[in-house]
């Protein structure tokens, strides 16, 4: 069992352009709790075939929502090298926590909270996987999956396409319903090396497909939509011996290439009609933005002594200083659209010492 507590205070601005002005949207602190069980069972039905029960729960103190969840797993080992995996599970996510906290006056000034008793996200999970070691320390592995959301809040007009799916930061203050639906897809491919010899690599490479379906009825795809991400890591360790004190240098790398979020196109002629951004609704995350890039470095020298471990170190995040966009908006008084970009190359000098 896992009890947690959670603490939160929370505050939120946004701009009201009706009343051209900042308004508070959110403003609470309080705290809740959240109960967590499980349990599983194996059993070895023949010597290359074992099976895998349990069932998880997961309750918020907040609403009293909770949710019961089966899981299943069973693998065939195929011989000491190759083995076969075919796995099953229901899993919640409760919103998150600003949401439950949305508050709505209704025509007689009367405020309440719509969101509060706001049921968790579910989805069914079924993972195919298929693994085979190269060597002791060098593997690959391939998986299948599927995932359909359901009881996903979303906006409560049938001609609203919001969905909490989209959510990239804040939190949604509109009233929401738990009639939304979402499914992802796709293949992952993962080839690593152990540490070995000083040397360690992992290649992880994912296409997909991520879609989601609000009170409009359609099915769109959401914004994380990217449809494939290519992650390399790799690090490499170098001793220096007895004549350099047996300083250890390390040298890592990773590398993400990935396909870029996907967007609403802008409305320009009613963006300048009206002064302020408006989207083609219609239209939501139709577009997306160009591939995502980026390198990070990182050089280390290590020295371990008696007592203690010493290590100086300079991390290069983003070395190629590559413009990855974030996003695009209309700019009122240049009637433009403007785009702003991610970080960009940023050095981090650390020295450390681990008792």
């Amino acid at each position: 069992m896992i009890f947690s507590r959670i603490g939160f205070s929370i505050e939120q601005k946004d701009y009201d352009f009706e009343k051209d002005a900042v308004v508070k949207t959110l403003d609470v602190s309080e705290s809740t709790y959240t109960t967590q069980g499980f349990a599983t069972w194996m059993n070895r039905i023949t010597e290359k075939l074992s099976l895998q029960l349990g069932v998880h729960y997961l309750g918020l103190a907040i609403n009293e929502t909770y949710s019961v969840e089966p899981r299943a797993g069973i693998k065939y080992t195929v011989n000491e090298k190759q083995s076969l995996s075919l796995g099953y599970g229901l899993h919640s996510q409760i919103q998150p926590i600003g949401v439950y906290f949305a508050e709505v006056s209704d025509s007689t000034g009367k405020v309440f909270t719509p969101n509060k008793n706001l049921e968790m996200t579910k989805s069914h999970h079924v993972v195919v996987g298929y693994d085979r070691m190269l060597k002791p320390w060098l593997h690959v592995k391939l998986e299948a999956y599927y995932q359909q959301l359901f009881d996903v809040p979303v906006g409560t007009d049938t001609s609203e396409n919001f969905s909490i799916l989209n959510l990239r930061d804040g939190y949604a203050t509109d009233p929401l319903v738990n009639k939304g639906l979402g499914q992802n897809y796709g293949l992952e491919l993962t080839f690593e090396q152990y540490l070995h010899n000083d040397l360690y690599f992992l290649l992880s490479s994912s296409v997909y497909n991520s879609q989601y379906k609000a009170l409009d009825d359609k099915w769109r795809n959401t914004l994380f939509n990217s449809n494939y991400a290519f992650t390399f890591t790799a690090g490499k360790e170098f001793k220096t011996g007895a004549k350099f004190r047996n300083r250890i240098i390390g040298a890592n790398i990773k590398v993400v290439y990935a396909g870029g979020l996907r967007k609403t196109p802008i409305d320009i002629e009613k963006s300048i009609a009206e002064g302020t951004t408006y989207y083609f609704e219609d239209r939501a995350f139709s577009e997306q933005y160009p591939a995502y890039f980026r390198t990070d470095i990182r050089v280390s020298m290590k020295r371990n002594r008696p007592n203690a471990t010493h290590i100086l170190s300079l991390d290069i995040q983003n070395v190629t200083n590559n413009k990855n966009i974030f996003g695009d908006y209309f700019n009122p008084i240049s009637g433009k659209v403007k785009t702003y970009y991610q970080t960009p190359l940023i050095p981090v000098l650390a020295y450390r010492v681990e008792f």
